[in-house]
């Protein structure tokens, strides 16, 4: 049946649950990020902005017997993540839910959260650029030996891992050519790596970093795109609740207005727990 034009958001929100399902569902899912940061969750009425505590190192002290030890002084930073509202917006006919042999609103929270999604990598991702340590330079191409010295740079640094690595599809199609080819013979590799890259969607790890590819990285006018190679405690994400939707009934267009929001936020942490690595996006 038609909707009524008193339908609004307080007497039936509840028939929009598929759609809030799939939607959740969906954001939670398809988002990489979350799953390679470290996340927060943020209560609701705590502000806009999200402030991190950060000690500084400190390093024991080897006394000898009896001996008095000193007192350290410890600091802590603050890193602050500005959350903002990931919005998908969209109208809902009468005539189309009436008409549509699926459920509409079910498969419409499921796009919506993975926009949704999409939008969250995106301001994760758009971080690896302010990493101050750098591998790679523009113009040329991504290869092993560019992941395996940041790895040890975050080695370096006293880091133990677990270590990820995100590169847009066209830069780490470079680091599968090579897995899988030796140089200039055309002959397969023999390495357990290569082999995979083969018969699988992903590279897997290198020197213990799992590598990921996102179509999410952008890609400048020179195309090169940044990724990097990092530790969860590089990148923080918060995130407040979880998402959440908004209707209103539009009598005179005969429709329902659909909002879903994600309130979220990302900011660097940690400077020295990831380094970005430059490269040329383009698949030769």
């Amino acid at each position: 049946m038609a909707w009524p034009a008193n339908n609004n958001t307080n007497i039936n929100n509840e028939t929009f649950s598929p759609l809030v399902a799939a939607a959740q569902f969906a954001a939670y899912e398809n988002s990489v990020a979350r799953a390679i940061v470290t996340n927060y969750d943020v209560p609701a009425n705590s502000g806009k902005i999200v402030q991190v505590p950060v000690w500084s190192a400190i390093a024991a002290t080897n006394i000898t017997d009896e001996a008095a030890a000193t007192a350290l002084q410890t600091n802590t930073t603050a890193a602050n993540i500005t959350l903002t509202e990931h919005v998908v917006y969209n109208q809902v006919t009468d005539m189309l839910q009436m008409s549509a042999e699926s459920n509409v609103l079910s498969d419409l929270g499921t796009q919506s959260g993975r926009a949704i999604a999409e939008s969250m990598d995106s301001e994760v991702f758009s971080l690896f650029t302010n990493f101050t340590a750098s591998q790679g330079s523009a113009g040329a191409e991504v290869t092993v030996d560019t992941i395996l010295k940041a790895v040890a740079t975050l080695r370096v640094a006293k880091l133990t891992g677990p270590f990820y690595c995100v590169l847009h599809p066209a830069v780490a199609y470079n680091i599968k050519k090579q897995l899988t080819y030796a140089q200039q013979t055309n002959i397969p590799a023999l390495s357990g790596v290569g082999e995979g890259v083969l018969g699988q969607f992903g590279i897997g790890q290198i020197a213990g970093c799992t590598i990921l590819e996102s179509a999410l990285i952008a890609v400048d006018v020179t195309d090169d795109a940044i990724g990097a190679v990092f530790s969860p405690s590089a990148i923080g994400h918060a995130m407040r609740g979880s998402v959440s939707v908004a209707t209103q009934y539009q009598a005179a267009a005969r429709a329902t207005d659909l909002v879903l929001t994600g309130v979220a936020g990302a900011s660097i942490l940690q400077n020295n727990h990831g380094v970005k690595i430059l490269g040329d996006a383009v698949i030769n």
